[in-house]
């Protein structure tokens, strides 16, 4: 039996030959008549800047726990073993993609034959090119299985007709795939982690409102010593269940807290975790990862998790500074003269135009700061379009203990009102 490999990746950019990285792929094997025999997707974590989430759809809290290339790669080969080429809409592209992942793991992605459906199209988005054929899309674009599918479905069409190319594909040899080093880890699909995000919201808003709605007295602190005990005990493998759900529930009408006093519980919770994380001066980005996890299930989010971070960056700054001197968050009145970088594609509108990057550096000019292209030691702020953002200014940021800022919030900041 002949055996095709669809490939589809969703990026940080176009430019696989620099910094950008794949931040999705999709492999499935399937039959030259269309039959799918196996199918394998994961997010994958960059380790860098997502880039334009407007089209792929994916966020830095998308891919936060995500494994990193390494990790799948050999989860990748396997799922391409057995194919005797590989197709692509745009084949290029994703060829390219795969192939700059794993030269940085010092591999080669082998240079075997394969299959465009955009040219024996005669060119088009995938799209366009599955309505001009009958093919039905399934799903949503620019999401790596979806596309693959869809790709796969495309080609079965163009095949049916092509008997010569039919005898071509048959005459192929299986490519060869190198062993490398297989990680144990786990995948992680949109779905999937859309449903324990889901999972981890419907905990949290039901223990807010229930607490907050019974009106229970307020306690003393054993009381929240207890629960922080029990919350440290089901955070452990970094998931909340059901049935440890429902226990904290429970528990926390039973003893009487009140929403105010959970949220901070686990607001203090995640500080002591973030100083013990920080405590040796080395905060890797494992035990970022980490903490981000469990910023999450707790119900910390956007600014609220960044201050946390910053809290404990300039506590940890301030006890190895000779004067023992506090850096406070830049107000309004203060950023005047301030140095100030920007890093990430912008979601925020301003008079009906998405902020590119040449606006941010004017309007923010027109207030008075400095817009600089790199981050250095003598920059204030840096302005991020994800607070959960990996690109490499914002972990130069955190280095140096830099204030980071979500950019809803600075154009607040600077009393300009974007949406």
């Amino acid at each position: 039996m002949t055996y095709l490999a669809v490939i589809d990746v969703e990026t940080t950019g176009l430019n696989p030959y620099r910094h950008d990285r794949v931040i999705e792929v999709a492999a499935l094997m399937m039959r030259t008549d269309g039959e799918i025999i196996r199918e394998f997707v994961t997010l994958v974590n960059p380790e860098r800047d997502v880039g334009p989430t407007r089209i792929h759809g994916i966020t830095a809290s998308d891919v936060v726990a995500a494994p990193r290339f390494v990790e799948i790669a050999g989860m990748l080969f396997d799922a391409l073993n057995g194919c005797v080429a590989v197709v692509g809409h745009n084949v290029r592209f994703d060829h390219s993609f795969l192939s700059a992942e794993f030269r940085r793991l010092g591999h080669s992605f082998p240079d075997g034959p394969t299959l465009c459906t955009m040219q024996l199209a005669g060119g088009g988005t995938l799209s366009s090119c599955c309505r001009d054929y009958n093919v039905n899309f399934e799903g949503d674009k620019h999401r790596a299985l979806h596309d693959a599918r869809a790709t796969g479905q495309l080609l079965a069409t163009f095949l049916r007709d092509a008997p010569q190319e039919l005898s071509k594909i048959a005459r192929l040899s299986p490519i060869t795939w190198p062993k490398i080093t297989k990680y144990e880890t786990r995948l992680l699909t949109r779905d999937e982690f859309r449903k324990r995000s889901a999972q981890a919201s419907t905990y949290l808003e039901r223990l807010f409102v229930k607490a907050e709605n019974d009106l229970i007295p307020e306690t003393d602190d054993s009381t929240i010593q207890a629960y922080t005990a029990l919350l440290d005990r089901v955070l452990e493998d970094r998931c909340v269940d059901d049935t440890e759900a429902q226990s904290l529930l429970d528990l926390a009408a039973q003893w009487g807290i009140g929403g105010k006093r959970i949220h901070e519980a686990h607001r203090q919770y995640l500080l002591q975790l973030s100083r013990a994380a920080m405590s040796d001066e080395v905060f890797t980005e494992t035990e970022r990862r980490d903490l981000r996890q469990v910023a999450f299930l707790l119900g910390i989010y956007g600014s609220e998790l960044s201050e946390i971070l910053q809290i404990v960056s300039l506590e940890m700054g301030q006890e190895r500074t000779e004067d023992n001197s506090r850096v406070e968050p830049l107000q309004r009145d203060q950023l005047t003269g301030k140095r100030v970088c920007f890093t990430g594609e912008s979601q925020c509108r301003h008079l009906d135009q998405t902020i590119t990057r040449e606006m941010a550096t004017e309007l923010a000019t027109n207030k008075g700061m400095i817009v600089v292209e790199t981050v250095t030691k003598k920059v204030d702020l840096l302005v991020v379009a994800d607070l959960l953002s990996q690109s490499g200014k914002a972990k130069k940021a955190r280095k140096y203990s830099t204030q980071i800022m979500h950019e809803a919030d600075f154009w607040n900041l600077l009393g300009i009102e974007v949406e």
